[in-house]
């Protein structure tokens, strides 16, 4: 079906952006395939300037990568990446906010709680995705701030985490900030072990509902290849 051309230009890269994210995760495109902003252009009905900017949201989700004189190449992430990624996660940076509540100080506390509540008030959408993308990585990092391990900080840094789109998980949203506010109790009570166990849990859940996403995913694909 071609999209019908809207006058407002939020709307137009949004229907861009999860049309190209789609075929990403579903599979249409393998790795290292070059996306040509030219056809999907076309196929989509659109011109190529919410193409381009489509491709750089999908660059800061990790999903595509930008490369000078080639275009965008797709770099998709995969189930067995996600459950790699966030085991690694939710053991490494679970052990980061341990070392880390000790040398937390009041004033990182009182950010720590402005950065829950900015998240709480945010309606979340593909719009506000960068928004959210950038709180939720202050949080983690401000959880970690204290660590004085830097070789574990280092490690979970490198871990090449997907932000991928927050909207994917809308569904699971208010849990999410559930678990963030638990979080930051558990902080300001100053319980290493009960923050590391909510951190753990948080992106164990995470990873959990990012996969039932995908395989729903396929599953539709697949009912509407057959019809």
């Amino acid at each position: 079906m071609k999209f019908q051309p809207s006058k407002d230009k939020t709307t137009v890269v949004s229907y861009v952006t999860k049309n190209l994210r789609q075929a990403i995760l579903n599979g249409t495109f393998k790795k290292g395939e070059r996306l040509i902003q030219e056809d999907w252009a076309n196929t989509l009905n659109v011109s190529r300037m919410p193409i381009r900017e489509a491709l750089a949201q999908l660059q800061t989700e990790g999903l595509v990568k930008l490369v000078p004189h080639k275009g965008a190449i797709v770099t998709p992430i995969t189930k067995e990446d996600i459950e790699e990624i966030y085991h690694l996660r939710s053991y490494l940076e679970g052990l980061a906010v341990e070392k880390s509540l000790p040398f937390l100080t009041e004033e990182d506390k009182r950010e720590l709680r402005e950065t829950v509540e900015k998240m709480e008030a945010l309606q979340l959408t593909d719009e506000t995705n960068d928004t959210y993308i950038a709180l939720n990585e202050n949080f983690h990092k401000l959880l970690r701030k204290g660590c004085p391990w830097s070789r574990l900080t280092k490690a979970v840094e490198n871990l090449g985490i997907s932000p991928i789109a927050p909207s994917l998980l809308a569904d699971y949203y208010s849990e999410t900030q559930r678990e963030h506010r638990f979080i930051y109790e558990a902080a300001v009570r100053n319980d290493p072990a009960e923050l590391r166990a909510a951190v753990e849990y948080h992106l164990l859940r995470t990873k959990n509902n990012l996969i039932s996403y995908m395989a729903d995913l396929e599953s539709a694909d697949e009912k509407s290849s057959k019809h």
